[in-house]
């Protein structure tokens, strides 16, 4: 198969269903030119650990069918998650006022999916991964922040999801599931990272639903956005998402961009 066709075939998974959580202040205009952070060509890149039960886990095949962890590193089919801030074509943003995003889940992606970050100067959201595994995100609060807030400082959202986004590793349900979420703003705390020790607010957020409660914890850092996301599953499984590099990267525009141009 020649790379031209490899990449026509390869699954590109949009997100363009609306989401709820009706306190996102969203722009309507410059969506992309006043990103500070998240700004066109930059890769954001991520690395993975999981945990249950002080066991830590890798992921083995992260197909929605078939879904395997293991114990043994040396057969982790995915170490890294990349995002990867796009210019997409004229009328091809994915979610309507956000800056595009696509998700690669490395080191050999087979399929990127396209999502949005929200982010201006009254506060920064994004979609998480949700691919594969990582669907288990969509169950948690996403990682939130509302600017220039003092510690203490309280919010409340809510969602509803589907029952396609659960599975026996995390949680199932029927028909729809309605989550409630409490975030606070905790702590600021100086967190030692690759690029020094860097001072970020802590968030802490919880999203309560009938089937039980799930948490995120971030950090935020007003120079490299979140840099730190400790998940908490309904089963118990936890998620570190840790920001390890950001790659300045040349501006993308398509799929197609992507897998033949992102590293240049």
């Amino acid at each position: 198969m020649t790379k031209t066709s490899l990449i026509i075939s390869l699954l590109i998974s949009f997100s363009g269903i609306c989401q709820q959580y009706d306190g996102v202040e969203i722009e309507k205009s410059k969506i992309d030119k006043n990103n500070t952070i998240y700004t066109l060509g930059k890769q954001f890149v991520f690395n993975i650990n999981i945990e249950n039960n002080g066991e830590v886990l890798y992921i083995k095949n992260n197909e929605d069918n078939s879904i395997q962890l293991t114990k043994n590193c040396d057969s982790a089919a995915i170490t890294e998650v990349h995002l990867t801030v796009i210019k997409p074509k004229l009328f091809q943003r994915t979610n309507k006022h956000q800056t595009e995003i696509y998700y690669s889940y490395e080191p050999n992606p087979t399929s990127i999916s396209a999502t949005g970050i929200v982010e201006n100067q009254k506060n920064i959201w994004l979609h998480p991964p949700r691919n594969g595994f990582f669907k288990a995100l969509e169950t948690c609060p996403f990682p939130y922040i509302v600017k220039n807030k003092p510690v203490g400082f309280q919010w409340k959202d809510s969602m509803s999801i589907g029952k396609h986004w659960g599975n026996k590793l995390w949680g199932e349900w029927n028909d729809r599931l309605l989550l409630n979420y409490k975030y606070e703003i905790t702590e600021t705390e100086i967190l030692n990272t690759p690029f020094g020790e860097i001072e970020c607010s802590v968030i802490n957020a919880i999203a309560t639903s009938e089937i039980g409660q799930s948490r995120l914890k971030a950090y935020y850092s007003e120079d490299f956005g979140f840099v730190a996301l400790h998940y908490t599953l309904f089963s118990g499984i936890e998620i570190d998402l840790k920001l390890d590099k950001i790659i300045e990267g040349s501006i993308l525009r398509s799929a197609r961009d992507f897998f033949e141009n992102r590293y240049q």
